[in-house]
């Protein structure tokens, strides 16, 4: 059994463990992408929530906040869904905390009575403009080791990944329809005489 110390070694050391043990089958710049980016998510988040935690926010709090402000309008619950990519039911959490605070303000859909509509508030709007002038600085501070032809060059990479992913999500579910289609004509075919269950 390892020391636990082990779990603090390099990225690299890491992968360079694991392809030894899986062999020449295995690709380690797959591993390391995916352990690189898991890393540099968190410590993202951890400078994040530290910047927003003095303003009693978190960060699924502020991106409702922000898209909701880029936005430049009201939205419908299903379309800030999607935008943010929160469940539903998380985001109608997250937007009850943002209405309490007069952050956010939630109205029926006229257009549509069993949906609300939801924007940013006078409040909000006063929030964020004397918060997003320290954000953008903060922001400035926490990317600086990077150039801005590297920052440019990192945010096309990470579309790339984004849609890929998105991509091999649809195609599994497109495999399992297609499974499922297959295994219920299956199904019916041993119900008939001369199926393949006769």
């Amino acid at each position: 059994m390892r020391a636990v110390g082990d779990a603090g070694s390099s990225v690299r050391e890491q992968v360079a463990r694991t392809a030894s043990q899986f062999g020449p089958d295995f690709d380690p710049s797959v591993l390391s992408l995916a352990m690189t980016l898991y890393r540099t998510m968190a410590v993202f988040d951890r400078a994040h929530a530290a910047e927003l935690a003095p303003h009693g926010l978190n960060l699924a709090q502020f991106n409702v906040l922000s898209v909701l402000r880029r936005a430049d309008a009201v939205m419908t619950m299903g379309d800030l869904a999607q935008a943010v990519s929160v469940r539903p039911a998380n985001l109608t959490n997250l937007v009850d905390g943002l209405v309490k605070r007069d952050l956010v303000a939630r109205e029926l859909n006229p257009d549509d009575r069993r949906s609300f509509l939801v924007g940013v508030s006078r409040s909000g709007r006063e929030f964020l403009a004397g918060f997003l002038p320290e954000h953008w600085r903060f922001l400035e501070t926490i990317t600086g080791g990077l150039s801005a032809r590297q920052r440019t060059q990192l945010t096309k990479l990470l579309d790339g990944l984004a849609q890929s992913v998105l991509d091999a999500e649809a195609g599994a579910s497109d495999g399992q329809a297609s499974n499922g289609k297959a295994t219920a004509l299956a199904g019916a075919g041993t119900d008939q005489p001369g199926g393949a269950g006769a």
